[in-house]
């Protein structure tokens, strides 16, 4: 049940262009979809996490600039510049202020030597700016039905082999069981 939450916006905010094949109804959709999130997460009493915030933040700003300015193109800056803020955190994290943040993140659950965690904190860095990089080529080169493809899709598809292939890679650097 969890999961679907987590993925309603992304689901209604689909059906909703391709019903309509209107970028700017889709964002309402997406918005509306976003508040009913969080509505029902508070009283299930789901635990909103960061991420929850952060993006009924970025929902209601980028899709109420896209309402206000009539201009869908603001939602759609909306998976770069998320996506370029996560690359952000984690390759400022690691060069400027010497933090590895997926470590910070996941420390409890993995246990990888220093040079993994720093080489997978430029992997993450590297594949968030570059995702964020291919959606604004995406959605400046190609119309809609293009870009709500990738989005929907395509961008999850990435994400989760990237994922797999990180998991794959890490798995040599996990300690063995002894039984």
């Amino acid at each position: 049940m969890k999961v679907l939450i987590d993925f309603l916006v992304v689901i209604a905010f689909f059906v909703a262009y391709k019903w309509s094949h209107d970028m700017l109804f889709a964002v309402k959709v997406a918005i509306a979809a976003t508040a009913v999130q969080m509505l029902w997460m508070k009283v299930t009493k789901i635990p909103l996490k960061p991420m929850h915030w952060f993006g009924l933040v970025s929902v209601f700003v980028f899709g109420g600039m896209g309402i206000f300015f009539n201009d869908p193109k603001f939602f759609q800056w909306k998976f770069s510049i998320i996506e370029w803020f996560m690359g952000a955190a984690i390759l400022l994290g690691q060069f400027v202020f010497r933090k590895n943040i997926l470590k910070l993140l996941m420390d409890n659950e993995l246990v990888l030597p220093e040079p993994i965690w720093r080489t997978m904190s430029w992997l993450w860095g590297g594949f968030f700016v570059g995702l964020g990089c291919l959606n604004w080529w995406i959605f400046t080169h190609y119309n809609y039905d293009v870009w709500v493809n990738f989005k929907t899709f395509w961008a999850f598809g990435l994400t989760m082999l990237f994922m797999l292939g990180q998991g794959v890679w890490v798995s040599r650097y996990l300690p063995k069981d002894e039984s």
